[in-house]
Protein backbone atom coordinates (compact mmCIF):
# COMPACT_ATOMS: atom_id res chain seq x y z
CA UNK A 1 0.00 0.00 0.00
CA UNK A 2 2.68 2.50 -0.42
CA UNK A 3 2.16 5.10 -2.62
CA UNK A 4 4.10 7.89 -4.54
CA UNK A 5 7.86 7.88 -4.55
CA UNK A 6 9.16 11.16 -5.05
CA UNK A 7 12.83 11.43 -4.29
CA UNK A 8 14.91 14.28 -3.14
CA UNK A 9 17.93 15.34 -5.79
CA UNK A 10 18.92 19.02 -3.88
CA UNK A 11 21.20 19.68 -1.23
CA UNK A 12 18.43 20.72 1.62
CA UNK A 13 17.98 19.67 5.19
CA UNK A 14 15.48 19.73 7.99
CA UNK A 15 15.88 20.20 11.56
CA UNK A 16 13.13 19.65 14.15
CA UNK A 17 12.99 17.70 17.67
CA UNK A 18 12.38 13.91 17.79
CA UNK A 19 9.04 13.39 19.20
CA UNK A 20 8.37 9.52 19.07
CA UNK A 21 10.84 6.66 18.98
CA UNK A 22 11.24 2.75 19.51
CA UNK A 23 12.39 3.00 22.49
CA UNK A 24 9.06 2.04 24.37
CA UNK A 25 7.59 -0.46 21.10
CA UNK A 26 5.23 1.37 20.34
CA UNK A 27 6.51 1.45 16.57
CA UNK A 28 8.41 -0.13 15.06
CA UNK A 29 12.43 -0.54 15.05
CA UNK A 30 13.10 1.57 11.92
CA UNK A 31 10.44 4.34 12.46
CA UNK A 32 10.27 7.78 14.36
CA UNK A 33 8.29 11.10 14.10
CA UNK A 34 10.37 14.48 13.99
CA UNK A 35 8.46 17.87 14.25
CA UNK A 36 9.38 21.72 14.01
CA UNK A 37 7.08 24.88 14.64
CA UNK A 38 4.97 24.25 11.72
CA UNK A 39 4.93 20.62 10.98
CA UNK A 40 5.83 16.88 11.46
CA UNK A 41 6.44 13.68 9.54
CA UNK A 42 7.32 10.36 9.80
CA UNK A 43 10.74 9.35 9.28
CA UNK A 44 11.40 5.51 8.37
CA UNK A 45 15.65 4.53 9.53
CA UNK A 46 17.88 2.52 7.41
CA UNK A 47 20.00 0.64 9.70
CA UNK A 48 20.63 1.27 13.57
CA UNK A 49 17.96 3.41 14.82
CA UNK A 50 19.72 5.42 17.63
CA UNK A 51 17.31 8.55 17.80
CA UNK A 52 16.74 9.90 20.86
CA UNK A 53 12.86 11.15 22.09
CA UNK A 54 13.12 15.10 22.75
CA UNK A 55 16.80 15.22 21.29
CA UNK A 56 16.79 18.17 18.15
CA UNK A 57 18.43 16.81 15.05
CA UNK A 58 19.29 18.01 11.61
CA UNK A 59 19.19 15.42 8.92
CA UNK A 60 20.72 16.12 5.42
CA UNK A 61 17.73 15.37 2.55
CA UNK A 62 19.89 14.31 -0.51
CA UNK A 63 18.60 10.89 -1.83
CA UNK A 64 15.60 10.74 0.41
CA UNK A 65 11.98 9.76 -0.46
CA UNK A 66 8.87 10.94 0.15
CA UNK A 67 6.55 8.01 0.04
CA UNK A 68 2.62 7.61 1.40
CA UNK A 69 1.96 4.04 3.00
CA UNK A 70 -1.91 3.55 3.86
CA UNK A 71 -2.32 7.56 4.32
CA UNK A 72 0.65 7.92 6.02
CA UNK A 73 3.48 10.54 4.70
CA UNK A 74 6.69 9.49 4.99
CA UNK A 75 10.01 10.38 4.59
CA UNK A 76 13.39 8.26 4.29
CA UNK A 77 15.24 5.74 4.50
CA UNK A 78 17.56 7.96 6.26
CA UNK A 79 21.43 7.06 7.71
CA UNK A 80 21.44 8.02 10.84
CA UNK A 81 25.42 7.85 10.74
CA UNK A 82 25.47 9.37 7.43
CA UNK A 83 22.94 12.39 7.04
CA UNK A 84 22.16 12.98 10.50
CA UNK A 85 24.07 15.80 12.98
CA UNK A 86 22.81 15.76 16.61
CA UNK A 87 22.34 19.48 17.31
CA UNK A 88 20.95 19.12 21.44
CA UNK A 89 19.84 16.66 23.60
CA UNK A 90 18.40 18.79 25.71
CA UNK A 91 16.84 21.50 23.59
CA UNK A 92 14.07 23.86 25.26
CA UNK A 93 10.57 21.31 25.12
CA UNK A 94 8.39 21.01 22.38
CA UNK A 95 4.14 21.77 23.77
CA UNK A 96 2.20 19.99 22.21
CA UNK A 97 -0.46 21.63 20.16
CA UNK A 98 -4.07 21.54 22.23
CA UNK A 99 -6.80 20.50 19.44
CA UNK A 100 -10.20 18.74 19.28
CA UNK A 101 -10.97 15.09 17.99
CA UNK A 102 -12.65 16.50 15.61
CA UNK A 103 -9.43 18.99 14.10
CA UNK A 104 -7.38 15.65 14.67
CA UNK A 105 -9.99 13.89 11.90
CA UNK A 106 -9.96 17.01 9.87
CA UNK A 107 -6.17 15.68 8.73
CA UNK A 108 -4.08 19.04 9.43
CA UNK A 109 -2.48 17.35 12.25
CA UNK A 110 -0.73 14.40 10.96
CA UNK A 111 2.54 13.33 12.30
CA UNK A 112 2.50 16.39 15.24
CA UNK A 113 2.35 16.02 18.80
CA UNK A 114 -0.51 16.95 20.39
CA UNK A 115 -2.83 17.45 23.46
CA UNK A 116 -6.57 16.47 23.21
CA UNK A 117 -8.46 17.92 26.43
CA UNK A 118 -12.14 16.59 27.75
CA UNK A 119 -11.99 12.98 26.12
CA UNK A 120 -12.70 9.84 27.79
CA UNK A 121 -11.91 6.20 26.52
CA UNK A 122 -15.39 4.55 25.77
CA UNK A 123 -14.91 1.65 27.72
CA UNK A 124 -12.50 0.49 30.84
CA UNK A 125 -9.75 -2.40 29.13
CA UNK A 126 -5.91 -2.73 28.87
CA UNK A 127 -4.15 -0.04 26.60
CA UNK A 128 -3.35 -2.96 23.50
CA UNK A 129 -4.77 -2.53 20.61
CA UNK A 130 -7.23 -0.29 18.90
CA UNK A 131 -9.22 1.90 21.51
CA UNK A 132 -11.48 4.42 21.39
CA UNK A 133 -11.10 7.74 22.93
CA UNK A 134 -13.91 10.48 22.26
CA UNK A 135 -15.59 13.91 23.54
CA UNK A 136 -18.64 12.30 23.50
CA UNK A 137 -19.34 13.92 19.94
CA UNK A 138 -16.45 12.43 18.11
CA UNK A 139 -14.25 9.63 18.68
CA UNK A 140 -10.49 8.78 17.48
CA UNK A 141 -8.95 5.25 17.30
CA UNK A 142 -6.06 5.04 20.18
CA UNK A 143 -3.90 2.49 18.75
CA UNK A 144 -0.68 0.69 20.79
CA UNK A 145 1.40 -2.19 19.57
CA UNK A 146 1.06 -5.37 21.62
CA UNK A 147 4.85 -5.27 22.25
CA UNK A 148 4.96 -1.94 24.14
CA UNK A 149 5.36 -1.61 27.56
CA UNK A 150 3.11 -0.46 28.72
CA UNK A 151 0.29 -2.18 26.79
CA UNK A 152 -1.21 -4.37 29.62
CA UNK A 153 -1.44 -1.65 31.93
CA UNK A 154 -5.08 -0.63 32.59
CA UNK A 155 -6.73 2.64 30.71
CA UNK A 156 -7.96 5.62 32.78
CA UNK A 157 -11.28 5.48 33.57
CA UNK A 158 -11.96 9.77 33.97
CA UNK A 159 -12.08 12.46 31.60
CA UNK A 160 -9.53 14.68 31.22
CA UNK A 161 -6.47 15.30 28.94
CA UNK A 162 -4.34 12.91 26.88
CA UNK A 163 -0.84 13.39 24.67
CA UNK A 164 -0.04 11.62 21.64
CA UNK A 165 1.43 11.52 17.92
CA UNK A 166 -1.02 11.48 15.37
CA UNK A 167 -0.85 8.93 12.64
CA UNK A 168 -2.95 7.48 9.96
CA UNK A 169 -3.23 3.48 8.73
CA UNK A 170 -6.15 3.57 6.80
CA UNK A 171 -7.77 5.85 8.88
CA UNK A 172 -6.68 8.36 11.59
CA UNK A 173 -4.96 7.18 15.09
CA UNK A 174 -3.28 8.61 17.86
CA UNK A 175 0.33 6.75 19.38
CA UNK A 176 1.13 7.48 22.68
CA UNK A 177 4.38 8.19 23.74
CA UNK A 178 4.03 6.17 27.26
CA UNK A 179 1.24 5.52 29.58
CA UNK A 180 1.95 8.81 31.80
CA UNK A 181 1.29 11.31 29.50
CA UNK A 182 -2.66 12.20 30.33
CA UNK A 183 -4.59 13.59 33.09
CA UNK A 184 -8.21 11.60 33.24
CA UNK A 185 -9.42 11.52 36.71
CA UNK A 186 -12.18 14.09 36.12
CA UNK A 187 -16.36 13.14 35.73
CA UNK A 188 -17.25 11.51 32.52
CA UNK A 189 -19.21 12.89 30.14
CA UNK A 190 -22.19 12.18 28.58
CA UNK A 191 -24.46 10.25 31.50
CA UNK A 192 -24.33 7.11 29.43
CA UNK A 193 -21.31 4.53 30.29
CA UNK A 194 -22.07 3.87 33.67
CA UNK A 195 -19.57 0.67 35.19
CA UNK A 196 -20.68 -1.88 37.36
CA UNK A 197 -18.10 -4.11 36.92
CA UNK A 198 -14.38 -4.00 35.71
CA UNK A 199 -12.02 -6.57 35.77
CA UNK A 200 -8.41 -7.29 33.74
CA UNK A 201 -7.10 -9.21 36.41
CA UNK A 202 -3.89 -7.42 36.18
CA UNK A 203 -3.15 -7.67 40.22
CA UNK A 204 -3.83 -11.60 40.12
CA UNK A 205 -0.98 -13.52 41.00
CA UNK A 206 0.42 -16.17 38.36
CA UNK A 207 -1.36 -19.31 39.53
CA UNK A 208 -3.23 -17.98 42.60
CA UNK A 209 -6.72 -18.53 43.01
CA UNK A 210 -8.91 -16.07 41.49
CA UNK A 211 -10.82 -15.97 45.24
CA UNK A 212 -7.37 -13.75 46.64
CA UNK A 213 -9.64 -11.15 44.48
CA UNK A 214 -12.02 -9.28 46.20
CA UNK A 215 -15.15 -10.35 45.73
CA UNK A 216 -14.66 -12.81 43.43
CA UNK A 217 -15.37 -16.77 44.16
CA UNK A 218 -14.77 -19.76 42.79
CA UNK A 219 -16.19 -23.37 43.58
CA UNK A 220 -15.53 -27.02 42.16
CA UNK A 221 -18.44 -28.63 41.72
CA UNK A 222 -17.10 -31.95 40.27
CA UNK A 223 -13.42 -32.72 40.98
CA UNK A 224 -11.05 -30.85 42.89
CA UNK A 225 -10.07 -28.09 40.11
CA UNK A 226 -10.77 -24.53 40.62
CA UNK A 227 -10.12 -20.77 38.30
CA UNK A 228 -6.97 -19.60 38.79
CA UNK A 229 -4.55 -16.63 37.24
CA UNK A 230 -2.10 -16.95 34.42
CA UNK A 231 0.34 -14.02 32.63
CA UNK A 232 2.56 -14.47 29.42
CA UNK A 233 4.21 -11.33 28.37
CA UNK A 234 3.19 -8.93 31.06
CA UNK A 235 -0.50 -10.01 30.14
CA UNK A 236 -2.58 -11.63 33.05
CA UNK A 237 -5.96 -13.45 33.14
CA UNK A 238 -8.15 -16.22 34.68
CA UNK A 239 -8.30 -19.40 33.69
CA UNK A 240 -9.65 -23.17 34.19
CA UNK A 241 -8.56 -26.58 32.87
CA UNK A 242 -9.18 -29.94 33.30
CA UNK A 243 -5.36 -31.09 32.10
CA UNK A 244 -3.53 -33.59 34.41
CA UNK A 245 -6.97 -33.54 36.52
CA UNK A 246 -7.07 -37.06 36.35
CA UNK A 247 -10.89 -36.96 37.35
CA UNK A 248 -13.81 -38.48 36.02
CA UNK A 249 -15.44 -34.66 35.65
CA UNK A 250 -14.51 -31.96 36.23
CA UNK A 251 -17.14 -28.48 36.71
CA UNK A 252 -15.59 -25.38 38.04
CA UNK A 253 -17.06 -22.21 39.07
CA UNK A 254 -15.86 -18.52 38.94
CA UNK A 255 -18.36 -15.97 40.29
CA UNK A 256 -18.03 -12.14 39.97
CA UNK A 257 -18.64 -9.72 42.69
CA UNK A 258 -22.36 -8.77 42.86
CA UNK A 259 -23.44 -5.44 41.21
CA UNK A 260 -26.52 -3.45 41.63
CA UNK A 261 -28.47 -2.79 38.71
CA UNK A 262 -31.32 -1.21 40.69
CA UNK A 263 -30.88 2.18 38.77
CA UNK A 264 -29.79 0.50 35.54
CA UNK A 265 -31.97 0.93 31.98
CA UNK A 266 -29.73 -0.69 28.92
CA UNK A 267 -26.77 -2.60 30.73
CA UNK A 268 -24.62 -5.13 29.30
CA UNK A 269 -21.67 -7.57 29.65
CA UNK A 270 -19.03 -7.21 27.57
CA UNK A 271 -15.63 -9.96 27.88
CA UNK A 272 -12.18 -11.61 26.07
CA UNK A 273 -12.15 -15.59 25.98
CA UNK A 274 -9.33 -17.87 24.58
CA UNK A 275 -8.76 -21.49 24.61
CA UNK A 276 -5.97 -23.69 24.62
CA UNK A 277 -5.76 -27.36 23.34
CA UNK A 278 -9.69 -27.90 22.39
CA UNK A 279 -10.80 -31.45 22.91
CA UNK A 280 -14.08 -30.57 24.09
CA UNK A 281 -14.09 -28.73 27.34
CA UNK A 282 -16.93 -26.18 27.34
CA UNK A 283 -17.28 -22.93 29.21
CA UNK A 284 -20.61 -21.78 29.96
CA UNK A 285 -22.01 -17.85 30.93
CA UNK A 286 -24.56 -17.73 33.49
CA UNK A 287 -26.62 -14.93 35.32
CA UNK A 288 -28.76 -14.70 38.47
CA UNK A 289 -30.70 -12.62 40.35
CA UNK A 290 -31.45 -15.05 43.74
CA UNK A 291 -28.34 -16.17 44.44
CA UNK A 292 -26.82 -15.71 47.54
CA UNK A 293 -22.71 -15.76 47.63
CA UNK A 294 -22.97 -19.42 49.21
CA UNK A 295 -20.36 -22.35 48.28
CA UNK A 296 -23.19 -23.69 46.40
CA UNK A 297 -23.85 -21.67 43.50
CA UNK A 298 -25.67 -24.73 41.50
CA UNK A 299 -28.58 -25.06 43.87
CA UNK A 300 -29.99 -21.16 42.67
CA UNK A 301 -31.46 -20.14 39.72
CA UNK A 302 -29.32 -19.68 36.68
CA UNK A 303 -30.02 -18.21 32.87
CA UNK A 304 -27.08 -19.51 30.16
CA UNK A 305 -26.13 -16.73 28.13
CA UNK A 306 -24.84 -17.19 24.50
CA UNK A 307 -21.61 -15.32 24.16
CA UNK A 308 -18.71 -15.02 21.19
CA UNK A 309 -16.35 -17.57 21.03
CA UNK A 310 -12.76 -17.38 20.28
CA UNK A 311 -11.70 -19.21 17.11
CA UNK A 312 -10.91 -22.61 19.08
CA UNK A 313 -7.87 -24.68 18.41
CA UNK A 314 -6.39 -27.75 18.68
CA UNK A 315 -2.85 -27.52 19.06
CA UNK A 316 -1.74 -24.57 20.71
CA UNK A 317 -3.90 -21.17 22.10
CA UNK A 318 -6.45 -19.52 20.28
CA UNK A 319 -6.44 -15.35 20.40
CA UNK A 320 -8.57 -13.75 22.76
CA UNK A 321 -11.71 -12.70 21.11
CA UNK A 322 -14.40 -10.45 22.35
CA UNK A 323 -17.70 -11.86 23.42
CA UNK A 324 -19.81 -9.06 21.78
CA UNK A 325 -22.08 -6.98 24.41
CA UNK A 326 -24.58 -9.10 25.98
CA UNK A 327 -27.87 -7.65 27.13
CA UNK A 328 -28.56 -7.59 30.84
CA UNK A 329 -31.63 -5.22 30.49
CA UNK A 330 -33.56 -8.01 31.47
CA UNK A 331 -31.89 -7.93 35.18
CA UNK A 332 -32.50 -4.60 35.66
CA UNK A 333 -34.09 -3.52 39.38
CA UNK A 334 -31.86 -5.46 41.76
CA UNK A 335 -28.39 -7.19 42.29
CA UNK A 336 -27.17 -9.77 39.66
CA UNK A 337 -24.36 -12.65 39.73
CA UNK A 338 -22.27 -13.16 36.59
CA UNK A 339 -20.65 -16.97 36.63
CA UNK A 340 -18.28 -18.87 33.72
CA UNK A 341 -18.74 -22.72 34.57
CA UNK A 342 -15.91 -25.15 33.17
CA UNK A 343 -17.15 -28.32 32.18
CA UNK A 344 -14.50 -31.18 31.50
CA UNK A 345 -12.99 -34.08 32.45
CA UNK A 346 -10.00 -36.47 31.85
CA UNK A 347 -10.32 -37.06 28.19
CA UNK A 348 -11.80 -33.41 27.60
CA UNK A 349 -9.23 -30.87 28.80
CA UNK A 350 -9.29 -27.74 26.83
CA UNK A 351 -8.05 -24.48 28.84
CA UNK A 352 -10.68 -21.88 29.20
CA UNK A 353 -9.45 -18.56 29.53
CA UNK A 354 -11.07 -15.13 30.61
CA UNK A 355 -10.19 -11.63 30.72
CA UNK A 356 -10.69 -7.77 30.33
CA UNK A 357 -14.52 -8.38 31.99
CA UNK A 358 -17.10 -5.03 32.06
CA UNK A 359 -20.59 -4.23 33.09
CA UNK A 360 -21.37 -0.87 32.02
CA UNK A 361 -24.56 0.82 30.51
CA UNK A 362 -24.61 1.77 26.92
Amino acid sequence: NTQGITTVDTLVYIQGIITLTPELGNIPAFVAYIQDSTAGICLTVTGNNTFSRDSEVKIMCRGVSFTTYNGLLQFGDISIADQTTLVSLTPPALEPETVTISDILSGDFQSQYVKIEDVQFDKPGTYSGEKILTDCSDELEVYTRSEATFSSETLPTGNGYIKGVVSEFNGVQLLLRDNTEHGMTGERCGGAGTVYLTEDFSTLVKYADVSTLTGWMTYPQAGTKTWYGNEVNTRRWVQATAHNSGEASVITWMIAPVFDLTMGTQPYLEFESADGYDNGATMKLLVSTDYDGSATPWNFTWTEKNYNLPASTSSGYSQFASSGEIDLSAYTGGQVWIAWVYDGDSNRTTTWEVDNILVAEK
